[in-house]
C-alpha cells in the first residue's frame, strides 16, 4: 500500500560496488571543458558535457542520473546562474548539487552565487587537485543525504508496519482510510477477528498464536486486490478497506477470504489446528468517518459472534 518516493539517482546497496557519481559540466570554453572532463574522469567520476545552458537543460531532462552540475558563470545567451535555476526545475533528482565556475573569486560573485541557491563555486584558477577535492566533497555530501533519506524512509515504513505480521498497522489504517474518504470515494470496511483465539494461545502457547497471526495476515494480503488495504487493528483483529466496492461485492470478497483462512492448518504436538474468521462489514455513507465505520463493523462482528457461539453451545448440549 505504501507509495514512497523513489529518487531517480542510483540507490547504493552496501553489497554492491559504488556507482560513479554522474557530473554534467557546462562551459562554452571547449579547452577548459575538456580539461574538466579529463580530470574528473581520472578521479572516478562519470562525466558528460555541454557547451551552453540550453543544451545542459536538455541533457538533464533526458538523463535522470545527473547528480552534480558544474556551470560556467559567463556564457552567451544563458549565464551560469540562469542555467542552474532552470536545471533545478528540469532535474528529476531533487538533490542536484550545483557548482558555479567563475574566472575570479570576487566576493560579489560568491554572494550572487550563494544568494541564487547554488551549493558551491570553483574558480578557473583552481588546480586539478582542488577541483577533484571539491567534487569529492560534493559526492560525499550527496551520499550522506541519500543514506539519510533511505533511513528516514525505513523509519517511516516501520512506523506504519505491524512488527509481527508485516502488514499495515493501526496508524497506517487510519491514514489510508482518511485519504480514501477525504477524496470523496466510497469504501467498505470489513473487520475480522479469529474465533476462540484466546483458547489457542492458552492451549498451544503464544509462539503458536503469533505464527497463526502471521500466517493469517499473509493469507489476507495474498487474497486482496491492488488498492485494497489490509491492516492489523490490534490483538487478533484485522481490518480490510475496500475502496469503491459496493456491499454485495464486498460480501463476496469477504466470503472468499473466510474460506481461504478456514482451509489453513497448523500442527502442534500431534494436534491439527484450524481457525475461523468472524466478520463485521460496513459501507461508507456521505458523512462517514473511519471511527464510525469501525464501530459499526465491530457491532456487526459481535452480533455474528454471539450467534455462532449460541449455535455451537446448542449443538453441544444436543
Amino acid at each position: 500500500m505504501a507509495t514512497r518516493y523513489e529518487t531517480p539517482a542510483r540507490r547504493r546497496n552496501e553489497l554492491e560496488p559504488p556507482t560513479p557519481t554522474r557530473v554534467l559540466a557546462v562551459d562554452d570554453d571547449s579547452a577548459y571543458l575538456r580539461r574538466l572532463e579529463v580530470v574528473l574522469t581520472r578521479a572516478g567520476f562519470d562525466v558528460v558535457t555541454a557547451f551552453d545552458g540550453p543544451t545542459a537543460i536538455e541533457r538533464i531532462r533526458e538523463d535522470g542520473d545527473i547528480e552534480i552540475l558544474i556551470s560556467d558563470l559567463t556564457m552567451p545567451g544563458m549565464d551560469g546562474i540562469e542555467t542552474v535555476r532552470q536545471a533545478r526545475t528540469a532535474c528529476a533528482f531533487p538533490g542536484l548539487y550545483t557548482i558555479l565556475l567563475t574566472a575570479n573569486d570576487g566576493a560579489d560573485v560568491k554572494l550572487r552565487a550563494l544568494d541564487s541557491g547554488l551549493d558551491d563555486f570553483l574558480t578557473k584558477a583552481s588546480t586539478d587537485s582542488e577541483i577533484v577535492a571539491k567534487l569529492r566533497s560534493a559526492a560525499r555530501r550527496l551520499a550522506m543525504e541519500r543514506r539519510l533519506q533511505v533511513e528516514n524512509e525505513e523509519l517511516q515504513t516501520l512506523a506504519l508496519t505491524d512488527e509481527l505480521t508485516g502488514i499495515a498497522n493501526r496508524r497506517a489504517l487510519f491514514r489510508a482510510a482518511e485519504s480514501i474518504l477525504g477524496a470523496g470515494r466510497t469504501m467498505t470496511v470489513v473487520l475480522f477477528d479469529l474465533d476462540r483465539f484466546k483458547q489457542i494461545n492458552d492451549s498451544y502457547g503464544h509462539l503458536m498464536g503469533d505464527r497463526i497471526l502471521a500466517d493469517v495476515a499473509a493469507c489476507l494480503k495474498a487474497h486482496t486486490r491492488v488498492g485494497d488495504v489490509i491492516a492489523r487493528y490490534g490483538g487478533d483483529e484485522f481490518v480490510l478497506l475496500l475502496p469503491d466496492t459496493p456491499t454485495p461485492e464486498a460480501r463476496a470478497i469477504t466470503q472468499r477470504i473466510r474460506a481461504r483462512i478456514a482451509a489453513l492448518r497448523w500442527t502442534h504436538s500431534g494436534s491439527v489446528i484450524s481457525i475461523n474468521l468472524g466478520t463485521g462489514l460496513s459501507t461508507a455513507g456521505s458523512a462517514s468517518t473511519i471511527e464510525t465505520l469501525l464501530a459499526e463493523s465491530d457491532a456487526k462482528l459481535y452480533e455474528g459472534k454471539v450467534g455462532r457461539h449460541q449455535e455451537l453451545d446448542l449443538s453441544i448440549q444436543l
